[in-house]
């Protein structure tokens, strides 16, 4: 895929399709970084909480 920044002349401004692709592309970026974050951390440290409250209790 070409870089649709290199065909930009320095003095005009940013496409707005381009602009657009740019952001989409972020917040795909973004979604996958806190879905990784809720599957690999955060839901593994709270079975581990409940069960150590389970644990406890006993």
């Amino acid at each position: 895929m070409d870089n649709p920044f290199k065909k930009i002349i320095n003095n005009e401004k940013l496409p707005e399709s381009v602009k657009g692709k740019v952001m989409e592309d972020v917040d795909i970026i973004k979604l996958s970084l806190d879905i990784a974050d809720l599957f690999m951390i955060k839901y593994p440290d709270t079975l581990t909480d409940i069960l150590n409250l389970k644990d406890k209790d006993e």
